[in-house]
């Protein structure tokens, strides 16, 4: 009898820890959840397509209604008020996800994860849990990530004389090969960017340097190799190799065969490939001191609500982070694929032997790198393009502009 005793005792805590965790697999009784997502147009509909089918084959009759809820700014907006309302979705595919989760207090991800329907994070890249994380936990999953590459139009580089098997690896040879390009093909554009602050940061670790410190308390990119990099920034616009304060346009300029070389997200690649009547490819960005880049896009966040939803929501997330909906995702989109293995899927190995421009993205993953998140991020990438601009229009040289955009960081997180 006092074995039986014991053996009920410890199944009953079991039960009970499965219940606080949320991750009792026996709760199969048909729910419908909430699910915002800040994506729209091939991606959007990419995602509403993957609801579809988990909708359509799911064993636990859970039902996904997701809502285009904004880009990813509008989202935000929308999840502050949520936030202080009580009334958010049960899930979503979100911007900065830590800052709406764990900084909240809301730790169920981590949970999840842990429990008995979890995920083994060696399966994934170190640098997305990095990009996922606050104050030392993990606070979403990674999905829609992206690291910035360069891409190149492989038919100017033809037309100048250039390899195009060989674009430029190095600040030097990105410099000369746009030169030559610009020399040769009249009305030509050498380089251009979209999103600048984003390739800012890059340029600065390429440089030797960081954006911020270990935890993110205080800014780090007003020091030599960021005056360096923003120095660098500025010869591109001396040598008249990119244009001053008009890099909304770049995109459709590099679709319409204008642009030598262009950084931007691998997130671009279908509109790019989708529109362009010309061979191009990508790479990683050009380094300096290193190879460098951070991580970018949204992820996967869960939010509060009742254990019925929850565990359907952590089901719906889990289903979408397995390798063959992550694998389809990215070929359809040209996000990364988040998990370490992926290249060696067939899949996986077959786009990139027909659209090689898929490659890059994952590839320099191995060299990125990312700081933990904090409130201030969104100020801190506004500051910064404004630096930019003040340098590019020469109101202010690299050392001041970047002074003045960490000194306002500072100001900002109140130390």
């Amino acid at each position: 009898m006092k074995k039986l005793a014991f053996w009920l005792t410890l199944s009953a805590l079991f039960l009970m820890t499965a219940g606080i965790l949320g991750v009792s697999a026996q709760s199969s009784e048909p729910v419908t959840i909430s699910f915002w997502y800040a994506i729209s147009g091939t991606q959007g509909e990419m995602l509403q397509a993957l609801i579809d089918e988990f909708n359509a084959t799911n064993e636990y009759g859970i039902t996904v209604e997701g809502t285009f809820s904004g880009d990813y700014g509008e989202t935000a907006t929308k999840l502050i008020a949520g936030i202080e309302s009580g009334e958010l979705p049960d899930g979503g595919l979100v911007a900065a996800a830590p800052l709406w989760t764990c900084r909240e207090g809301n730790y169920l991800i981590e949970d999840y994860m842990n429990g008995d329907e979890g995920i083994n994070m060696e399966d994934y890249w170190q640098v997305l849990w990095d990009y996922n994380a606050y104050e030392g936990h993990i606070c979403s999953l990674p999905f829609n990530n992206s690291t910035m590459v360069m891409y190149y139009n492989q038919d100017l580089m033809t037309q100048a004389g250039l390899d195009p098997a060989t674009p430029p690896q190095t600040w030097d040879e990105l410099v000369a090969q746009a030169q030559t390009v610009v020399d040769a093909v009249p009305g030509t554009i050498g380089i251009e960017v979209r999103d600048e602050a984003w390739w800012l940061k890059g340029l600065i670790l390429q440089n030797g340097g960081q954006i911020m410190n270990e935890d993110s308390s205080a800014p780090l990119f007003n020091s030599e190799a960021g005056y360096g990099a923003m120095e660098f920034w500025k010869s591109l616009i001396d040598a008249g190799l990119m244009p001053p304060a008009q890099h909304g346009d770049s995109r459709d300029l590099f679709i319409a065969g204008r642009v030598a070389f262009w950084m931007s997200s691998t997130g671009n690649i279908g509109r790019v490939a989708a529109g362009a009547q010309f061979a191009f490819g990508t790479d990683f960005l050009p380094g300096n001191v290193s190879r460098g880049a951070t991580v970018g896009g949204a992820a996967l966040a869960m939010f509060p609500s009742d254990e019925a939803h929850e565990l359907a929501t952590w089901r719906f997330l889990k289903w979408l982070i397995a390798p063959e909906n992550s694998i389809a995702w990215t070929l359809a989109t040209g996000y990364v694929p988040i998990q370490t293995a992926a290249a060696e899927a067939e899949e996986v190995v077959t786009a990139f032997e027909e659209q090689p421009a898929f490659a890059a993205g994952f590839e320099q993953l191995a060299v990125a790198s990312q700081y933990p998140h904090f409130w201030e991020m969104g100020t801190m990438d506004g500051l910064l393009a404004d630096a930019i601009e003040q340098v590019e229009l020469e109101q202010a040289t690299p050392q001041e502009a970047l002074d003045a955009a960490a000194a306002a960081l500072i100001a900002e997180m109140g130390n």
